[in-house]
């Protein structure tokens, strides 16, 4: 696992909401899509929507939803960045504090060509990722 679950559920709730393209969506539904529970979800939500990450309604006809900027914009980098920070790319795969290029650990260099893939995954904006593969979420 890459991704905490907090992040791998953002991540999920962020392609489920650019698949309902501007559409405010309630975090039960959100929840049941992405099989989390509703308040984890809720949680999730009001931090990315806190972050700016996605927007939020409130009220009867509330919910959540990407606007047509964040829709265009977004990035797995952008959602992971607000629950896993920028230290994934950064920190040795070891967790060794003096681990770098002049002083590697044992997996240093499989590290540096992992990383390089991470990095790639996390530029992907999740508009051009909604609707590829074949993800079964809890429809």
């Amino acid at each position: 696992m890459i991704f905490s679950n907090s992040c791998q559920y953002a991540i999920k709730s962020c392609i489920y909401l650019a698949k309902k393209n501007n559409e405010k969506i309630d975090v039960v539904e959100i929840a049941t899509y992405i099989n989390s529970p509703a308040h984890f979800t809720s949680k999730i939500l009001q931090k990315l929507a806190k972050s700016n990450i996605i927007s939020s309604a409130k009220g009867r006809s509330g919910g959540f939803y990407l606007n047509d900027e964040q829709l265009q914009t977004l990035t797995i980098k952008d959602v992971c960045s607000a629950f896993d920070g920028e230290k994934i790319l950064s920190d040795c795969i070891l967790g060794l504090n003096e681990c770098n290029e002049n002083n590697p650990c044992p997996v240093h260099h499989i590290g540096v060509k992992i990383k390089v893939k991470i990095d790639y995954i996390l530029s992907l904006k999740i508009c051009d990722i909604k609707d590829v593969g074949n993800i079964k979420f809890n429809l």
